[in-house]
């Protein structure tokens, strides 16, 4: 039986390599032109080499017929109902998150302003300078940092809200060493061409971030990176009946991933937001035995032939 993977991330790639074992026909459709998904377009050269990638390709998707459609994009050109209409019994969305969050405030739109994903999705195409404040202090931020200074950036500060970095000690740790600046509970109101004005912010007991008047400033920068993490783009969703979302947009699933359409599967970081790649391998094992034992339940008559006449 066919099965369509919709993203090449670490949670397709599990899904991909677990069903072409049990002998079903897979094809990953990839938005990009390579696979890898965050692994490859979110994650530094530094902390995972590309070639990685490559050989894991090599390994265990060519040698194992896994079919890859790069450069499609679903929910486009191409639907999830064309892919049924086509024979495929099962499809797996794990489409990541790719849409940036915004501030929402003045000054977002200059020219000098980006967004981490789409920073580290290709650095050497960005002109930073030398001075650069990135808004952000999570786990992205911080490859957004040793990223930008390895690029040639002299002086990077990550700004951040709270008392504390979100990203993790392990990482923190990493970008101290590395000459990362940090800024705490400061808030930004403007960005303008000169660098960004931040306000200075206490948490109340109601866990409400509250501005302190009179302590707003400006701290100049070349550049400025917004990282306060990504949401999911609504193609396939704004395309299709029968797939459910809650208020974030992300995928509503059982926790086998069942979407709220049958035969539509999904999990990852289009399910569970933006989690560690260990995370999204873990839940997709159990994705993929849900759908193995979905479409064994597909009575013979539904399944499709195979080139040997017999039922797949």
């Amino acid at each position: 039986m066919r099965v369509a993977i919709v993203g090449s991330g670490p949670a397709g790639l599990t899904i991909a390599v677990i069903l072409a074992r049990y002998g079903y026909q897979v094809t990953i459709f990839e938005g990009k032109d390579k696979i890898g998904g965050v692994l490859r377009y979110g994650i530094p050269d530094f902390r995972l080499p590309k070639t990685v990638l490559d050989d894991f390709e090599d390994r265990h998707l060519i040698r194992k017929g896994i079919r890859v459609r790069p450069n499609t994009t679903i929910g486009s050109a191409i639907g999830i109902d064309d892919l049924f209409r086509d024979g495929y019994r099962a499809i797996f969305i794990g489409t990541g998150v790719w849409q940036p969050r915004a501030l929402h405030i003045k000054g977002e739109t200059l020219g000098h302003v980006h967004f981490a994903i789409n920073y580290l999705n290709n650095p050497d195409s960005f002109r930073l300078g030398e001075r650069v404040i990135v808004i952000g202090a999570g786990n992205a931020a911080m490859d957004v940092a040793r990223t930008a200074l390895r690029k040639g950036v002299r002086q990077l500060t990550c700004f951040s809200r709270t008392p504390e970095v979100a990203a993790s000690q392990h990482e923190f740790s990493y970008a101290t060493l590395e000459g990362v600046n940090f800024e705490y509970c400061k808030a930004p109101v403007e960005i303008t061409d000169e660098g960004v004005i931040f306000v200075d912010v206490r948490e109340d007991e109601n866990g409400e971030f509250i501005e302190a008047p009179g302590t707003e400033k400006l701290y100049p920068a070349d550049s400025v990176i917004v990282s306060i993490s990504q949401g999911p783009r609504n193609r396939i969703v704004s395309t299709t009946k029968g797939i459910d979302t809650d208020r974030r947009g992300l995928l509503v699933t059982d926790e086998e991933g069942h979407t709220t359409r049958p035969g539509v599967f999904a999990s990852g970081d289009v399910v569970l937001g933006a989690k560690t790649v260990v995370q999204a391998v873990a839940y997709s094992k159990r994705v993929a035995e849900a759908m193995h034992s979905y479409m064994q339940g597909i009575p013979a008559q539904g399944r499709a032939a195979g080139p040997d006449g017999a039922q797949r």
